[in-house]
C-alpha cells in the first residue's frame, strides 16, 4: 500500500498552535464540505488530503524518522546539541518540541479522518463509495492511533470531528484505544483487495491486524488469544497476499522506490512540495556529504556496527544500512563533491567513517592518469590507503599490534593506523568518525528535501513478526522457517555474501533461543527506520535491557565515555543513565513522555508516563 503526499484542498496551509490541545482542530476543508463531498471525485481528494498528513514534519517527512531511529538504542549526536542528546542517551523530556510536534502530527491525522468520516456519512454519494472510502479513512485513523498507544501508551481517544468550541479529553486506557483500533481496521476490511492510485487495500489491512494483535499479546493484553489472531491474519496474508520479499536488499532504500511488492504501507513524497517531502536525509546524514543541506543530527554509535558486524560478518545488509563513507564536499549546498585526486577515487577525496581509518605511507604519492604525482602547492600529495578496524580486538589489543621487523612501508603504516583507534574514535572531535544512517542518504538531495519514498511497514517485518507469533504458540520450527526467508534474501542480496552470513538457522534451537534471535533480527533488519524504535521495546524490559547493555559494553564507548568526563568533548560517546540500566530507567524507556505542549493545553491531562511525573 502507497500513497502520494498530494498538494490538495490548501494543505500549504500552516497549522498554528498557541496553547491550543491537538484535539481541537478543524478539518483543513470544513468550509468547503458541501463542495468536497458533492462528487465521489471531490470526495477523493478530500481523502488524499488525509493521507497526506503521514508525509508532513511532524510525522513521517521527519519527526518519526529521526525520533524514532535515534531514540530507538545505539545512536549518537553532538552532546552540545542539548535536544539530540537527550533523545540518544534516551531521557528525552515531555519539554522537546520535536516529541510535541509528533503527537500534534498523529492527532491532525486523526481530526481529519474524523471529519471525512462523519461528512462522507452523511454525503448523498452512493453506499460502495461511502463503504470504500470511509473504511480508508478508519484504516488511517487506526494506524495513527496505533502509533500513539504504542509510542504514548493511555491518549486521549477521540472519534467525531472537532467543533470550534473546542474539547479537553483525558487519556483513554491503552486497551479501550487498541479496541478501537481493532474496530477501524475491522470495519476497514469492507475496502478492495486490489489498490486504487496505489493506496491501502484489504491486504494492507489483514497485515496490520496481525501487527496490532501480535503487539497486544506481547505488551500481556490477553495473551493466548491475541497470538492465534494475529496468526490467523499473518496466515491470511502469507498464504493468498500479494506481497513478497525483494530480491535485493538495498534497492528498497533507493530513490523514488514505487511498486515494491514489500511495501505494505508506505509514504511517497513530493520533492518539490513546500511543506510536505521526505527530510529524512537532511536529518540522518552527515553534513557536506550530499548535494543540498545535512547536519550530522544523529548517526549510528560505534556499538551498533560492531553489533551487526560481529554478529554476522559479511552481511550485504551492513553496506546498505551503515553509510561509512562517501565523495566530500566543500559544505552543505555544493553541487559537486570536491574534485577527484588522481586517476581513482580514494581517500583523498572521499571521507571514511568507522570502522576505516585512513594512512599514508612515506614516499608513496597519489598518481594522475598519466602515472604522475599530483602536486599541490609545489609538492607531490602523498597517497590515502583505508584500513578495516577488525572486529573481536580489544583497544589495548589494537593498540599493542606488533609490527614485524619484516614488514614493508606500507605494512608498517597500515599497522600504526590501527593502534591509534582509540585515538582516530574514541578521542576525535570530528561527528564524521560515525557511521551514517545509509537507508536515508540520498547524494543528489534538493536543499532538506530527499529523492525518497519511505517504506513504513513491509513485507520482512510482517514474517519476523508472524515467526515470533508461531515461536510464542510453541511451533518454533515454523518460526525458524520464516525467520530464514529473511535470512536467505539478506545473504543472497546485491551480489551475495562472500562469508555465507547471516547463516540459515539451525532446527534445533530452542524456542528461548529463537525469541532471543528474532528480537535482534528485527532490529539488524530495521535498523535506520521508522518501526525501529518498537523493534527494540517489542519482547519488554529484559532483552531492552541486553540490547543497551551491549551499547555500555562497548570499547570505544567506554572508552569515549571515559574521555568526555576529563575533557567536555562534544563529539564523545556516552553511557545509558551513566552505565545503570535500572529497572526504572529501562521502564521509563518503553514510553515517550505526553509532550509538555499537550499538558499545558489540556486541563484533562493530569499525569504523565512512568519516569516523566
Amino acid at each position: 500500500m502507497k500513497f502520494n503526499g498530494y498538494k490538495y484542498l490548501i494543505l500549504s496551509m500552516a497549522a498554528a498552535f498557541s496553547l491550543s490541545s491537538c484535539l481541537d482542530e478543524d478539518p483543513l476543508y470544513s468550509q468547503n464540505n458541501e463542495i468536497v463531498f458533492s462528487s465521489a471525485e471531490n470526495a477523493n481528494l478530500a481523502l488524499l488530503g488525509c493521507y497526506s498528513h503521514f508525509s508532513a514534519s511532524g510525522t513521517y517527512g521527519q519527526n518519526m524518522q529521526e525520533i524514532l531511529v535515534s531514540v530507538g538504542g545505539h545512536s549518537w549526536a553532538q552532546r552540545n546539541a542539548s535536544d539530540q542528546d537527550l533523545f540518544v542517551s534516551l531521557n528525552p523530556t515531555p519539554s522537546i518540541g520535536q516529541i510535541g510536534t509528533m503527537w500534534d502530527g498523529l492527532y491532525k491525522v486523526i481530526s481529519e479522518s474524523n471529519a471525512f468520516i462523519e461528512n462522507m456519512q452523511g454525503s448523498g454519494l452512493d453506499e460502495a463509495t461511502k463503504t470504500q472510502l470511509i473504511g480508508e479513512a478508519k484504516f488511517l485513523r487506526a494506524v495513527a492511533y496505533f502509533n500513539l498507544v504504542d509510542l504514548f501508551g493511555d491518549v486521549p481517544l477521540k472519534t467525531i470531528a472537532s467543533t470550534s468550541e473546542g474539547i479537553a479529553l483525558p487519556r483513554s486506557p491503552r486497551e479501550e484505544v487498541f479496541k478501537q483500533v481493532l474496530q477501524d481496521l475491522t470495519d476497514a476490511l469492507g475496502i478492495n483487495e486490489e489498490a486504487d492510485g496505489e493506496r491501502a487495500t484489504r491486504w494492507t489491512v489483514k497485515a496490520y491486524l496481525g501487527k496490532v494483535y501480535h503487539k497486544m499479546a506481547s505488551l500481556g493484553i490477553d495473551t493466548q488469544q491475541n497470538m492465534e489472531n494475529a496468526k490467523t491474519y499473518f496466515d491470511d496474508v502469507y498464504n493468498n497476499g500479494p506481497y513478497a520479499l525483494e530480491a535485493n536488499f538495498s534497492e528498497l532504500f533507493g530513490d523514488w522506490v514505487t511498486g515494491s511488492r514489500e511495501a505494505i504501507f508506505q509514504i511517497n513524497f513530493i520533492g518539490n512540495a513546500s511543506a510536505y517531502y521526505n527530510r529524512g536525509s537532511n536529518r540522518l546524514c552527515p553534513q557536506a556529504s550530499t548535494t543540498g543541506v545535512n547536519w550530522t543530527t544523529f548517526a549510528f554509535s560505534f556499538s551498533a556496527y560492531d553489533l551487526h558486524a560481529s554478529t554476522y560478518p559479511g552481511d550485504p545488509r551492513i553496506k546498505t544500512t551503515f553509510l561509512t563513507s562517501w565523495r566530500s564536499r566543500n559544505g552543505n549546498n555544493q553541487a559537486n563533491p570536491k574534485p577527484q585526486v588522481g586517476a581513482e577515487l580514494s581517500p583523498n577525496d572521499s571521507t571514511y567513517t568507522y570502522p576505516y581509518v585512513t594512512y599514508t605511507v612515506p614516499d608513496v604519492y597519489i598518481l594522475d592518469g598519466e602515472g604522475q604525482p599530483v602536486m599541490n602547492n609545489g609538492k607531490e600529495v602523498l597517497k590515502q590507503f583505508v584500513a578495516t578496524v577488525p572486529q573481536g580486538m580489544t583497544l589495548d589489543e589494537l593498540a599493542n599490534l606488533e609490527i614485524p621487523a619484516d614488514a614493508t612501508p606500507q605494512e608498517k603504516a597500515r599497522i600504526e593506523a590501527l593502534q591509534k583507534t582509540e585515538q582516530s574514535f574514541a578521542r576525535k572531535g570530528n561527528a564524521t568518525i560515525y557511521p551514517s544512517y545509509g537507508k536515508a542518504y540520498d547524494q543528489n538531495q534538493a536543499a532538506q528535501a530527499a529523492h525518497k519514498n519511505l517504506m513504513v511497514y513491509r513485507y520482512a517485518e510482517m514474517l519476523l513478526l508472524m515467526a515470533d507469533v508461531y515461536n510464542e504458540l510453541g511451533d518454533t520450527q515454523r518460526a525458524i522457517a520464516l525467520a530464514n526467508e529473511v535470512l536467505d534474501r539478506a545473504r543472497n542480496s546485491d551480489g551475495g555474501s562472500l562469508s555465507g552470513e547471516p547463516a540459515a538457522w539451525s532446527t534445533s534451537l530452542d524456542q528461548t533461543t529463537v525469541r532471543e534471535k528474532l528480537y535482534y533480527e528485527r532490529i539488524f533488519e530495521l535498523w535506520g527506520e521508522p518501526n525501529f524504535w518498537d523493534m527494540t521495546r517489542l519482547k519488554g524490559t529484559e532483552l531492552l535491557k541486553d540490547f543497551l547493555q551491549k551499547h555500555n559494553d562497548n570499547e570505544l564507548v567506554k572508552a569515549g565515555n571515559a574521555y568526555y568526563q576529563e575533557s567536555n568533548n562534544a563529539f564523545t560517546e556516552r553511557f545509558y543513565n551513566n552505565g545503570d540500566l535500572s529497572q526504572d530507567f529501562l521502564e521509563k524507556c518503553m514510553l515517550f513522555p505526553i509532550p509538555q505542549s499537550e499538558i499545558d493545553a489540556n486541563p484533562s491531562i493530569t499525569d504523565n508516563n512512568p519516569g516523566y511525573n
